[in-house]
C-alpha cells in the first residue's frame, strides 16, 4: 500500500519534529518546510495528500499560504490549519482562505493520525461519486444550514437542507415572500434586478432575524450568481456567533471579577465626556484610587477573601456613582484597572473644591467594615486627584498624572487624598530622564567605583575598603547615588548595577592581590531587590570564580532591616555564603531594631554602627550611650565593629576609647579612585599625631558626608 503523503509547514523545530515522529509511526510519508515560501515550494515537488499549515510563520501567515495553494488549481487537497487562536474571527479567516479544518495548538498527538485518515477517507469517497452526487455533497457539507436556488421570477427550484432541521425539497415552488422575512426577500429581488442589469453593486450578505419555535434566532444569507442565471442563497444560523461576539465584547471592555469598565472602556468614553465638559467650558476630576496595605489581606487571607472584597468595594462605589455626588448634580464614571486600582471620573463640577467633596465621600462610603465571610475587614483608599483642563486635556497624561498624586497621598500616610502639582511633574520628569539616561549608561561605561578605606583603629593601619559606586554623565557631570540608586530600584536597574558593582570590585581587589600580601578587603553593598534573587548566592559565586578572588577577601554589607524580611531564606542563603568563606557584615546597624537573641543566630561577622549616631558622638550623651552599647553587643557576638561617618578627631578619639575596631569617614578619607587608595595605604595614618589626620592624597574634610542610599554612598 502506498504511503499518503503529508506536507508540514511550522517555523518551530521542535513541533516539527514531534509531528514528524508521530505520523511516521502511522505510516505517513512526511515533508516538511519553515516558512510559507519553502512550503509552496515543497507543495510543487512534494505533491501531498494533505497539508499541516501554521498560521503564526514568518513573514506572510499561513492564511496566505492557504490562499497560494488554493489559487494553485489544488482546491481538492486538504489544508489543515494549526493555530492556538480558537476566536470567531480566527476561525472565519482560516475559512475563507481555503482552510479544509483547524487542529489547536497544543495538538494531541494521540488522535492527529486518526483524524488525518479520517479527512483522507471522507476526500476518497467524494472522488469517487457521480459528478451530480458530488455537486450536491459538496454544497451540503459547505453549507452548515440550508440553502437554496431561485429562479429569475423569484421561486424556489431547489433547496439543500444541510444541517437546518427542515425535510429536504420542503421549500421547493414557495415564493421568496412566503420562504423568507420580507426584508431579505427585498434584498434579493433587488440584488437579482442589478445582475440582469450586468451592474451587481448590491450587498452579497445580509442579517435578519427570523422566529423559530418562538424563539427569535439571527440567520447570515450569502448570495451567489450562478451560470444559468438562477441564485444561490445560503443562510447560516449566526445565533450562537452573535452571542460569542457579545461575550467577546464584554471581556474586551470589563472587568470579570467585579463587572466594572476596564481601562480599554474608561479610556474611551472619557474621552467623549471631555467633549461635553469642553463644549461646556466646565471641568472634570479625575480620581485615582488604591487600597492601602490590600497586599496583607491577599498575602495573610488568600485571593479569594480578597476577591470578595474588591467585589464589594466596586459596589460600593458603583452606589455613589448611581448617587451622582452631594446633590445628585454630578456625572461619575467608575472603572476597575486591575488588582486594587479604581478610577472615577466626575463631570458636572462646578469647582475643583467638589473634586474634594467627592473624596471625602469615598472615603466615607469605603469606612463601613466589609463583611468578607469569616471577617470583617475595614479597608481605607489613597486617593490622587488630577483636574481637566487644569492638568491635562488628555485622558493618558491625566491618568499618569493622577497616579502620581496618589502615590503622594500614600507618603503622606494614606487614607486621604492629593491633588497632582507642578513640581510633581518636573521631579517626575528628571527621574524618567535619570532613568533614560541609566539604561544607557552601561554602554557608555560611565560608571564607576571609589574606594573608602576602613581603618584599624588599633595598628592605624587601612585594612579593608568599601567600594562605592560614582556616575559620570558627560553631559550632567557627576550624579549623586541619591539621586539615581532610588531609580533604580524603582525600575528594576539596581539588580544589574549591583553585580556591575560585585564584578569590578572583585576584579579590582584581584589586581591588588596580584601585587602582594597587604591587599586589603572589598565590601560591596547589596541591595535588598538583589539578595532576595533566588539566584543571588550562585551569581555571587560564579563572579568570584570568573574574576579569580580569595572569597575570603569580599565582605557583602547587607542592611538591617533586610534581615526581617523572610528570616527562614535570608538566613539560609548566609550560610551559603559564609561557607564558602565570604564574610558578611550588618550595615547601618542600630536602625533595625534587631535584638541580641536574633542576632545569635545570624552567620555575621561585623557590624557598622550607623553615622546617625556617630555624628552626635561629641556633641551628646545620648549619641555616646547608643555606640558604647553597640560596640558592647559585638564584643559580646565576638563580631566586628565598624564606625562609618566619622568626620572630627574627636569622634575618632571616643570610638578608640570604646573599644571600636574600625572606622571610615571623611576625617581618614573620601572615596578615591584605586590607584590613590595604594598611594594612602602606603602613607599610613597617625591615629596619635596633630588633628589624628590622615597623610598621603586623601582629601581635606570640607563638608559633611552624603546621606547613605542603601550603600552606595
Amino acid at each position: 500500500m502506498v504511503s499518503r503523503r503529508i506536507l508540514l509547514i511550522d517555523d518551530d523545530p521542535t513541533f516539527r519534529l514531534l509531528a514528524q515522529a508521530t505520523l511516521e509511526r502511522a505510516g505517513f510519508e512526511v515533508a516538511m518546510a519553515g516558512s510559507v515560501q519553502e512550503g509552496l515550494s515543497a507543495f510543487s515537488s512534494f505533491r501531498p495528500d494533505l497539508v499541516l499549515l501554521d498560521v503564526e510563520l514568518p513573514g506572510e501567515d499561513g492564511y496566505a499560504a492557504c490562499r497560494a495553494i488554493r489559487a494553485s488549481g489544488h482546491a481538492d487537497v486538504p489544508v489543515i490549519l494549526v493555530t492556538a487562536h480558537d476566536d470567531v474571527q480566527s476561525i472565519e479567516t482560516g475559512y475563507e482562505a481555503g482552510a479544509t479544518d483547524f487542529v489547536h495548538k497544543p495538538v494531541l498527538w494521540a488522535t492527529l493520525p486518526y483524524r488525518i485518515n479520517f479527512m483522507l477517507r471522507a476526500l476518497d469517497d467524494r472522488r469517487s461519486l457521480s459528478h451530480s452526487e458530488r455537486k450536491i455533497r459538496t454544497l451540503l457539507e459547505a453549507l452548515p444550514d440550508s440553502s437554496v436556488l431561485v429562479d429569475r421570477q423569484g421561486y424556489i427550484t431547489e433547496h439543500f437542507t444541510g444541517t437546518d432541521s427542515g425535510a429536504r425539497g420542503s421549500l421547493v415552488g414557495s415564493r421568496l415572500e412566503s420562504a423568507y422575512p420580507a426584508a431579505l426577500a427585498e434584498a434579493v429581488r433587488n440584488f437579482m434586478a442589478s445582475i440582469e442589469a450586468k451592474e451587481p453593486t448590491g450587498r452579497r450578505t445580509h442579517e435578519y432575524a427570523d422566529v423559530r419555535d418562538g424563539k427569535k434566532r439571527w440567520f447570515e444569507a450569502r448570495f451567489r450568481p450562478q451560470p444559468d442565471g438562477t441564485l444561490l442563497i445560503v443562510t447560516r444560523d449566526t445565533t450562537e456567533r452573535r452571542k460569542a461576539k457579545a461575550r467577546i465584547e464584554y471581556m474586551a471592555f470589563y472587568d470579570s471579577l467585579t463587572r466594572l469598565p476596564n481601562r480599554a472602556l474608561f479610556v474611551r468614553e472619557a474621552a467623549k465626556s471631555f467633549e461635553q465638559v469642553k463644549a461646556a467650558d466646565g471641568l472634570a476630576a479625575l480620581l485615582y484610587l488604591d487600597l492601602d496595605r490590600f497586599k496583607r489581606i491577599n498575602d495573610n487571607l488568600g485571593h479569594a477573601i480578597g476577591d470578595d472584597l474588591l467585589r464589594v468595594v466596586a459596589d460600593r462605589l458603583s452606589r455613589l456613582a448611581r448617587k451622582g455626588g452631594p446633590n445628585g448634580s454630578w456625572t461619575i464614571k467608575v472603572a476597575r484597572f486591575g488588582g486594587d486600582e479604581f478610577v472615577l471620573l466626575a463631570t458636572g463640577l462646578m469647582e475643583e473644591a467638589d473634586a474634594t467633596r467627592l473624596a471625602d465621600e469615598l472615603r466615607l462610603c469605603l469606612a463601613e467594615p466589609i463583611d468578607c465571610g469569616s471577617h470583617q475587614l475595614v479597608v481605607t483608599p489613597s486617593i490622587g486627584i488630577a483636574i481637566y483642563p487644569r492638568d491635562s486635556a488628555e485622558i493618558d497624561d491625566l491618568l499618569v498624572k493622577a497616579d502620581m498624586a496618589m502615590y503622594l497621598a500614600k507618603d503622606r500616610g494614606r487614607n486621604g487624598h492629593a491633588y497632582f502639582g507642578q513640581s510633581m511633574a518636573v521631579r517626575s520628569l528628571g527621574r524618567l530622564a535619570i532613568e533614560t539616561d541609566m539604561r544607557a549608561a552601561f554602554e557608555r561605561a560611565e560608571f564607576r567605583l571609589a574606594f573608602q578605606p576602613k581603618l584599624d583603629l588599633t595598628t592605624g593601619v587601612v585594612t579593608g575598603v568599601e567600594a562605592l559606586l560614582r556616575w559620570d554623565h558627560p553631559e550632567k557631570g557627576t550624579i549623586t547615588p541619591d539621586r539615581f540608586i532610588p531609580v533604580a530600584e524603582e525600575t528594576g536597574l539596581i539588580v544589574p548595577l549591583g553585580e556591575w558593582v560585585l564584578r569590578e570590585a572583585c576584579a579590582q581587589l584581584h589586581r591588588w592581590t596580584l601585587k602582594g600580601p597587604r591587599a586589603p578587603t572589598v565590601a560591596v553593598n547589596v541591595s535588598v531587590q538583589q539578595f532576595e534573587r533566588p539566584d543571588f548566592v550562585d551569581m555571587v559565586l560564579r563572579v568570584l570564580k570568573e574574576t579569580g578572588t580569595d572569597p575570603s577577601r569580599l565582605e557583602l554589607e547587607i542592611t538591617e532591616s533586610l534581615l526581617m524580611r523572610n528570616v527562614g531564606e535570608t538566613v539560609s542563603r548566609m550560610r551559603r555564603l559564609r561557607a564558602q568563606g565570604v564574610a558578611i557584615a550588618i550595615d547601618d546597624f542600630g536602625t533595625g531594631y534587631s535584638s541580641l537573641g536574633y542576632l545569635r543566630q545570624l552567620p555575621v561577622s561585623a557590624l557598622k554602627i550607623d553615622r546617625s549616631f556617630v555624628k552626635d558622638l561629641d556633641r551628646t550623651d545620648d549619641g555616646n550611650a547608643i555606640c558604647a552599647a553597640i560596640i558592647a553587643l559585638a564584643r559580646e557576638l565576638k563580631l566586628t565593629v565598624i564606625a562609618e561617618g566619622v568626620e572630627t578627631a574627636e569622634q575618632l578619639a571616643c570610638l578608640r576609647r570604646q573599644g571600636c575596631n574600625e572606622a571610615q569617614g571623611y576625617l581618614i578619607s573620601r572615596p578615591v579612585p584605586a590607584a590613590e587608595l595604594e598611594l594612602l595605604m602606603n602613607a599610613g595614618f597617625d591615629l596619635n599625631g596633630p588633628g589624628s589626620g590622615a597623610r598621603g592624597p586623601a582629601e581635606p574634610v570640607t563638608a559633611a558626608a552624603p546621606a547613605r542610599r542603601h550603600g552606595h554612598s
